[in-house]
């Protein structure tokens, strides 16, 4: 319990410049309140030229803001101190958008202050909330994502279980191992498989199919006997987990799903790349918690990881050749080298994985086939860096030239500086080391288009190369990235930026189209392979409601689960080019998933909806199915 209390209060306007945050610091206390500083942190931010009612000596550092009561101001308890901040950078649009956390510091000491959330504007409030319908259930199989083809005339209720009636050691193995999934997942629930018949179980036969591509299966229901075909372990395994699936609908809501005794599946996936992004910088995960992440995913069939381990607010990967990464640059709060963001600012906040964990989180996703694709974020969102190394500055460049969207100064690694390329050389070593993805991803996103511009080394190498302006510049460092990448035999992958500034020879690049629907065609049509992930649609982060209370972002519109499954990724593209789309993704910010109640709110049941994505062909989806089984989906 603390003893001080934050409200918050927006005021919008047409302009922002007029738009205001007032506050009420209320001392819920017994004693007097005076001579303090107050910090909080909030995704609405104050503009760079705000001013304050009843308030003074404004700092801010993207999210955080700190400021001071009048000099001789003091509360008594039970007394309020009531500011405001007029002129923001941006609107707020739900109740996460104010202080996610505040301290007061008073006499030496640091205080934690409860925040309220941000109180919505007069009859603002729509009250709209995020709602899956009851969906109907058109065949009694629970099966998520759903097969490209499925024919079953005949159920039974007797059944609870499968045993395996024949079957090489791999392919007991492999049963043991999609038991230890399901158990994992639904620890209430039945072990799906066992190795010995009776009464109520089903037994199973496998074959190697030779015809069928390595992520296909099929399966062939007759007199209580199933016989599942697979082209390669993938597929093994996928067949695998159907069947755990289906024992375990009929387990969890035996009045609805029951155990198929006559007919066939026959499935693989529509694509090949079928991914969930993960941010760990701006919220800390722990390795529990991404163990279990990846046991959801491939519930879902999914097979690749995006894992976002560096970004302005945390490096989270142990690199021996820099251990001031994970000693200084993984935390962030009072007494650091980088104050609070996004929550817990009263405290430091930090965490990062060893080597040894990498080691075992990529071992349990290779078990689970699912490739773990590491993201080091550059040469933007790099404040974690830069703070750690200021030697990796140009040293000539004024301190906040530039300030990235989220309001970072000078936060990007100067493609000029031979240090910035010495440090990505031995960084991407241990990476290239650690995961033994194809693919590194190195972000390449939301540079400002001012950075570099007033630093002399950078002025020398445009003048020298012949470029004009950051975006040129970036694709210059892009090139230079690629060849470190090649060196260790990886190839890059990025956001869709990566292509601006006259991009990369797109040969063999994979790059995320996020910003917008049109943007994966805008891409294909420059010769890029690509993954879609329109923040519009798969961004989980993105509220699900308009209602002011539904929680999340909101910059990309509002992303309902039943929009999101509507979305098909291929719209607009030429037939002949389809090829080049290799797949969908998820996408996990952690901005506003402060604890697990908010992830599940807000990661669940829309991962499941890329995972039908990534997996079904359209002609085989069906929404009311879908929001059906999403009450049996399992979450974090």
């Amino acid at each position: 319990m603390t003893d001080v209390v934050l409200d918050c209060f927006y005021r919008p306007s047409e302009n922002l410049a007029d738009a205001r945050l007032e506050f009420a610091l209320t001392n819920t206390g017994k004693k007097t309140l005076q001579s303090f500083t107050l910090a909080y942190s909030a995704m609405t931010r104050a503009a760079g030229n705000a001013s304050l009612e009843n308030a003074q000596n404004l700092t801010r550092i993207a999210n955080f803001h700190e400021l001071s009561p009048p000099p001789d101001l003091k509360f008594e308890p039970g007394e309020s101190w009531t500011f405001a901040v007029q002129g923001l950078v941006n609107p707020a649009r739900h109740r996460l958008d104010g202080p996610k956390s505040a301290y007061i510091t008073i006499y030496g000491q640091i205080v934690e202050v409860l925040c309220n959330d941000l109180d919505a504007p007069d009859d603002a409030d729509t009250g709209e909330r995020r709602s899956v319908s009851p969906g109907v259930v058109d065949l009694p199989i629970h099966i998520v994502p759903w097969p490209q083809t499925i024919n079953v005339s005949a159920w039974t209720d007797r059944i609870s279980a499968i045993h395996l009636s024949e079957g090489t050691p791999d392919e007991k193995a492999a049963a043991g191992k999609i038991n230890g999934l399901s158990k994992r997942l639904f620890p209430e629930a039945p072990y799906p498989f066992r190795f010995s018949a009776s009464s109520t179980t089903c037994g199973l036969a496998l074959r190697h199919d030779e015809t069928l591509a390595d992520e296909a299966y099929g399966i062939e229901f007759a007199n209580e006997h199933a016989l599942l075909r697979y082209g390669g372990q993938q597929g093994r395994d996928y067949g695998l987990t159907v069947l755990a699936q289906i024992a375990y609908g009929a387990y969890v809501a035996p009045d609805t799903y029951r155990f198929p005794v006559r007919g066939s599946i026959a499935d693989s996936p529509r694509f090949g790349w079928r991914g969930t992004h993960l941010d760990v910088s701006r919220h800390f995960r722990q390795k529990h918690e991404v163990l279990r992440l990846l046991d959801i995913l491939a519930w879902g069939r999914m097979n690749v990881l995006q894992w976002h381990l560096t970004d302005d607010e945390g490096w989270r990967l142990e690199i021996k050749a820099y251990p001031e990464l994970t000693s200084s640059g993984a935390k962030r709060g009072p007494g650091c080298q980088q104050v609070g963001q996004l929550g817990f600012s009263s405290q430091i906040y930090e965490g990062f994985y060893s080597q040894d964990d990498i080691s075992d989180i990529v071992s349990h996703a290779l078990d689970l086939n699912i490739d773990i694709v590491p993201e080091i974020d550059v040469p933007g969102h790099s404040t974690a860096v830069l703070k750690t190394y200021p030697k990796f500055a140009d040293q000539a460049e004024p301190d906040n030239s530039y300030h990235s969207i989220q309001g970072y100064p000078n936060n990007a690694l100067n493609p000029a500086m031979d240090e910035t390329y010495d440090f990505l050389e031995k960084v991407f070593a241990e990476v290239a080391s650690l995961f033994p993805s194809k693919y590194i991803h190195i972000g390449g996103d939301e540079v400002d288009v001012h950075s570099w511009l007033e630093s002399p080394k950078a002025q020398r190498l445009m003048s020298e190369k012949n470029l004009s302006g950051t975006l040129e510049l970036q694709a210059h460092f892009m090139g230079r990235v690629r060849k470190i990448l090649a060196k260790h035999g990886k190839k890059l992958a990025g956001w869709d930026e990566v292509s601006h500034g006259g991009g990369i020879d797109p040969d063999g690049v994979l790059l995320m189209a996020w910003q917008k629907r049109e943007v994966t065609k805008e891409l294909i049509d420059q010769g890029y392979d690509v993954v879609s992930t329109p923040g519009q649609h798969y961004y989980l982060d993105m509220v699900q409601a308009s209602g002011w209370k539904e929680p999340g972002a909101s910059w990309a519109g509002v992303s309902t689960p039943e929009a999101s499954y509507a979305y098909e990724p291929s719209e607009g593209l030429h037939e002949a080019k389809l090829d080049q789309l290799k797949g969908v993704q998820a996408c996990i910010w952690s901005e506003h998933l402060t604890d697990k109640a908010l992830f599940n709110h807000m990661v669940f049941p829309r991962i499941y909806v890329v995972a039908e994505a990534g997996w079904t062909s359209p002609a085989q989806k069906n929404w009311q199915r879908f929001a059906a089984s999403s009450m049996y989906f399992p979450s974090l």
